[in-house]
């Protein structure tokens, strides 16, 4: 199972195959920076991707609609958490990203 790295947090988190950043972080209890809640439309979830890049699907034409919206760019290493999907292990930096409460 691919695991993305979230930083500066610092916390790995497990991604099935295919599966989104953002909703694999809030399956887990994170607390992701996003208005929408990983429909797309907000555009506040976005993320640079540190190490791993080819282990993300391609934008779909709804994300990189996104992306343009917001001046940013695949090539920039920017991508919308709650669209980009993972298939192997990633290094991502999105600040604001909060643990689960401590249970």
């Amino acid at each position: 199972m691919p695991k993305v790295t979230v930083m500066p947090l610092g916390v790995a988190i497990e991604v099935e195959d295919g599966e989104s950043v953002f909703h694999a972080a809030v399956d887990a209890g994170y607390k992701w920076p996003t208005i929408c809640g990983g429909e797309g439309s907000c555009r506040t979830c976005y993320m640079r991707i540190v190490e791993g890049a080819d282990n993300f699907e391609d934008p779909d034409e709804w994300e990189q609609e996104g992306l343009e919206d917001l001046a940013f760019s695949v090539e920039d290493g920017l991508r919308l958490a709650c669209q980009a999907r993972v298939h192997g292990d990633a290094i991502v930096r999105r600040p604001g990203v909060k643990p689960p409460p401590a249970m």
